[in-house]
């Protein structure tokens, strides 16, 4: 048995480039995965993100194909065909992705759940048929001519390996192309439009990192809704977590990593029992996590840098976004089980204790997606959020669970050690920073 783990980077993202030249978490997962042999073998096949090809065109080409949504087809035929040359029976697949790399994750998996993986070397021509059925949106109706070959005499025989994904996980999911609405009036509802990034049965844990502050139209989110299937509901283990943070902040990619840590983290402690992590690795995050350069505040944890993604993107349309009021395409209200991060608590309640004096700048911090929310201790010391409308409680949004300091190694002097990621960010020691150094660092930087 082994481990097979897809890793689909977002648009424009790559190992060598990216929006700020910083590594995206999908980046940086693929690094910190085990390979050692005392482990389960874990190979991975990493995946740049559409608008990256060379097409001899320079930036014209990139844009090309970020616009047109040209290369996500071919980002699942190779990925898919990679687990297709590597599949064994008992084998567990993993599959990550950013952006509009993490939507084509979902489309790999979706497509996977339903159809399989193709039997080497027989039967590998009928993917290519397969997925043109799902492109055309007649995979449904066909759909044993695709699983099964009916020789003339005898019973189907079986063309696909049928298997479930261990686990999908999302950074901030955009299914759209993220450019302007009238640079590409089709979108994925042109071409792509059969392209289905939902949640079936066969997919097994689906974790999903999403951005509080990002309000760029384009941008919007793809957010996971369970099957209205019960049986299928049940067998899904379904996760979406809001932090504070643009989209790249969610995703990685900016010089400030502060809140990319903590998405990362909080991704790698959802995938602890499927998979196996370089502790080196991880604690080398965190020991430059808690560097005096890189801390800005006597209490640093949940207040990264974010980064005006509006400004920058200049898409010339925003739309904020709605945790916990997302509906499906039918217009319906499904379950997200969606919940928000401590962090984004931690934020606002300094933001507001310290006068705004934050890394970011002045001023209060309130983004548009938390209005008409306020933070309400809850039962048991957890803390949830409250929307009111005319004084009327209409929404409730739990708190994410997180590692209370007292289940941690009571020594946190050394990070070497197998605690929680989220929980080594946010309680192990760090050398405080020097007041000339926040002076000049404020100065510079507001």
């Amino acid at each position: 048995m082994k481990r097979i783990i897809v890793a689909c980077d977002g648009t424009g993202q790559s190992l060598s480039r990216g929006e700020y030249s910083g590594s995206t978490n999908v980046n940086r997962l693929c690094h910190a995965l085990s390979n050692s042999s005392d482990t389960i073998q874990q190979i991975v096949f990493y995946q740049s993100g559409i608008g990256t090809e060379d097409l001899g065109w320079g930036d014209v080409g990139a844009l090309y194909c970020q616009a047109l949504g040209e290369g996500i087809e071919e980002n699942i035929d190779d990925a898919y065909t990679f687990i297709m040359n590597n599949y064994q029976p008992g084998d567990k697949i993993f599959i990550f992705g950013f952006s509009r790399g993490a939507f084509t994750a979902r489309v790999l998996a979706n497509f996977m759940a339903r159809v399989g993986v193709y039997h080497k070397p027989d039967y590998t021509w009928g993917f290519k048929r397969a997925i043109k059925a799902y492109k055309d949106g007649t995979l449904d109706k066909d759909i044993k001519i695709h699983k099964y070959y009916t020789p003339r005499f005898g019973e189907p025989v079986s063309k696909v390996h049928e298997v479930e994904i261990e686990v999908v996980g999302c950074w901030d999911t955009v299914a759209s192309l993220g450019v302007p609405e009238w640079t590409n009036p089709g979108g994925v509802s042109g071409k792509y439009r059969h392209f289905s990034g939902s949640l079936v049965k066969g997919i097994k844990h689906a974790f999903h990192a999403l951005a509080l502050d990002e309000c760029r139209r384009p941008f919007s989110p793809t957010m996971w809704y369970l099957p209205k299937d019960t049986e299928a509901a049940k067998s899904i283990d379904l996760q979406q977590c809001w932090f504070p943070g643009v989209h790249t902040n969610v995703g990685g990619g900016y010089h400030d990593q502060a809140i990319a840590d903590l998405t990362l983290a909080w991704m790698i402690d959802r995938c602890r029992p499927f998979l196996d992590f370089d502790s080196k690795y991880i604690n080398l995050l965190v020991s430059l996590d808690h560097q005096p350069w890189n801390i800005h505040s006597s209490d640093r944890w949940g207040r990264g840098r974010w980064y005006d993604s509006y400004r920058q993107g200049q898409t010339w349309t925003w739309k904020y976004r709605t945790p916990g009021a997302y509906t499906d395409d039918d217009g319906e209200t499904k379950e997200t089980n969606e919940t928000i991060h401590p962090s984004v608590l931690a934020r606002w309640q300094s933001s507001r204790e310290e006068g705004g004096k934050m890394r970011d700048g002045p001023g209060v911090w309130a983004p548009k997606a938390l209005r008409g929310f306020e933070p309400r201790a809850g039962a048991h010391g957890n803390w949830e959020w409250v929307k009111k409308k005319n004084g009327k409680e209409v929404l409730i949004i739990r708190e994410a669970p997180f590692p209370a300091r007292d289940t941690l190694p009571n020594n946190l002097t050394s990070v070497e050690t197998e605690a929680s990621f989220e929980g080594l960010l946010r309680y192990a020691p760090a050398e405080p920073e020097s007041p000339s150094y926040k002076k000049r660092f404020v100065e510079n930087n507001h």
